[in-house]
C-alpha cells in the first residue's frame, strides 16, 4: 500500500454515521455495539476500509467503506488520475440506481452519505469474500465473467440507444469527443516521452492517430450500453458462495454508456492465446441477447474487440506524463497500439 495517504475519518463520526445508514438501510433504528476497522490493501485510489459491526443481539457485519471524499484520494492517485475523470457521486449512484444484488451478485448496498459542503462522500457495501478472478486460472470462470457481463449489457441495452433515462445522469459517456481527449492527451505525453520509445513506433503511432477518426466511428458504431468501464480481471471477485452469481465486479468508478465491447476487451487484455481469446468471446455471444441488425459472428466481434483494444491501450498512453501501471497491467502501451494498429490496417 501507498506510504503516504490522506487522513482517515474520526472513530466517533464514523460511528454515528454508520448508525444512521444502517437504521436507514433496515427499517428500523440500529445501535454498534462494536466497531472494529482497518485499511483494505485494496485501497489505491481512494482510502478504503474494513469494517467488522457488531449489533445488539450479537448480529454481526462485515463491510467496507469506501471514501470517495476529494480528501481521501491517495497521493499518488491524485497526482495522476485525470481530474475530468473524477465524480465521486458516479459509483454512489451506480450501486444506489442501477445494481441489484439479487439480480447481478454486486456487493450489497448499505448506504452512503454525500455532503458538498462538507466535500464528503462515502460509500458503505457489503465486503465479499473470495479470490480475484486474475488469480484463477480455470478457464470456465473467465467464460462466466464474460457470460455475465453479456447479461449486465443485455439488460441496459436500451438506455445506451436514446433512452432518456434520468437514473443513468450520473455515467460517463463514450461520444466523440470523449475518445478525442484520450488521443490528444497521448499524442501530448508521447512528445514528453520520446526518449523512452522507440523512434519507430513513434513514427507508426502518429500514422494511426492521423487515421484514428476511422477507429472512433467505428467504436460509436457498436452497439452500446451500461458498461464498467474498467472491467480488468482485477476488478472481478470471486465469490466464495454463490448469492446469485459467482462473478462479483467492484470498483465502478468509471460506469459509463459506451460500446459493450469495451468490457469485454479490458477482460481479455492478458496474455491470452488467440483460441482463449475467441472462447470468451464466443461465450459472451452465446449468452448476448439479439441486437438490431443481426447478431455479429464470433470473428466480427474479435476485430471489434481490437478496436476497443485499440482505445484502451491510447487510453493508458493518455492517462498520466510519467506513470506506469501497476504490475498487472504493465506492458509497452505504445507497442500494444502500434501492433492493434497493424491488425486493423491503419
Amino acid at each position: 500500500m501507498e506510504s503516504e495517504t490522506r487522513q482517515r475519518i474520526h472513530r466517533d463520526e464514523l460511528r454515528t454515521t454508520l448508525e444512521s445508514m444502517l437504521s436507514l438501510h433496515f427499517g428500523a433504528p440500529r445501535r454498534i455495539r462494536t466497531l472494529r476497522r482497518r485499511l483494505s490493501t485494496y485501497s489505491s485510489s481512494y482510502i478504503i476500509e474494513n469494517l467488522r459491526i457488531e449489533l445488539p443481539g450479537g448480529r454481526t457485519l462485515d463491510l467496507v467503506l469506501k471514501d470517495l471524499s476529494p480528501s481521501s484520494i491517495m497521493t499518488t492517485a491524485d497526482r495522476i488520475r485525470p481530474h475530468f475523470l473524477y465524480d465521486p457521486r458516479r459509483e454512489i449512484q451506480t450501486y444506489r440506481q442501477i445494481l441489484q444484488t439479487d439480480r447481478d451478485g454486486t456487493p450489497e448496498y448499505f448506504g452512503a452519505l454525500e455532503s458538498d459542503t462538507l466535500e464528503r462522500y462515502w460509500l458503505l457495501l457489503e465486503r465479499v469474500s473470495g479470490p480475484l478472478l486474475w488469480q484463477i486460472g480455470d478457464m470456465e470462470h473467465w467464460r462466466e465473467a464474460a457470460r455475465w457481463l453479456a447479461r449486465l449489457h443485455g439488460e441496459f441495452y436500451r438506455i445506451g440507444h436514446g433512452s432518456l433515462d434520468p437514473s443513468v445522469g450520473h455515467l460517463l459517456r463514450y461520444d466523440r469527443h470523449f475518445f478525442e481527449v484520450w488521443l490528444t492527451r497521448a499524442e501530448e505525453f508521447l512528445k514528453h516521452q520520446r526518449r523512452s520509445h522507440d523512434s519507430a513506433d513513434l513514427r507508426r503511432f502518429g500514422q494511426i492517430a492521423q487515421r484514428y477518426d476511422q477507429v472512433i466511428t467505428r467504436l460509436l458504431d457498436l452497439p452500446a450500453s451500461f458498461i464498467h468501464g474498467e472491467f480488468y480481471p482485477s476488478n472481478v471477485i470471486l465469490r466464495k458462495e454463490r448469492r446469485p452469481r459467482t462473478i462479483c465486479p467492484v470498483d465502478w468508478e468509471l460506469a459509463a454508456i459506451g460500446p459493450c465491447l469495451m468490457d469485454l476487451a479490458a477482460l481479455t487484455s492478458g496474455e491470452w492465446s488467440l483460441e482463449e481469446k475467441r472462447t470468451m468471446v464466443r461465450a459472451y455471444r452465446e449468452t448476448a441477447r439479439q441486437v438490431p441488425g443481426g447478431q455479429p459472428s464470433v470473428e466480427e466481434m474479435m476485430e471489434s474487440v481490437k478496436y476497443c483494444k485499440l482505445h484502451l491501450a491510447v487510453q493508458l498512453l493518455g492517462w498520466a506524463p510519467d506513470w506506469s501501471p501497476p504490475e498487472r497491467h504493465a506492458r509497452n502501451w505504445l507497442r500494444e497500439a502500434v501492433r492493434l494498429g497493424d491488425k486493423l490496417g491503419l
